[in-house]
């Protein structure tokens, strides 16, 4: 049998929540494979982050 759709990413759940990256503070927007879209909220510019850099990032704060 067919799969119609595909499983929800292990990381879909932090979408949304603000971060630290890089000593900013960045928002989850996207995710997909390993990385996710950060935007930087002081002006908006987006980066594409691997997922494992701003996990771990966090876990050390």
């Amino acid at each position: 049998m067919r799969r119609i759709t595909n499983p929800k990413h292990p990381n879909a759940d932090q979408v949304g929540t603000d971060v630290q990256y890089r000593g900013e503070t960045h928002r989850i927007t996207d995710v997909g494979g390993s990385y996710f879209t950060l935007v930087r909220l002081r002006d908006g510019y987006p980066d594409n982050v691997q997922i494992d850099d701003v996990n771990n990032g966090n876990k050390r704060d």
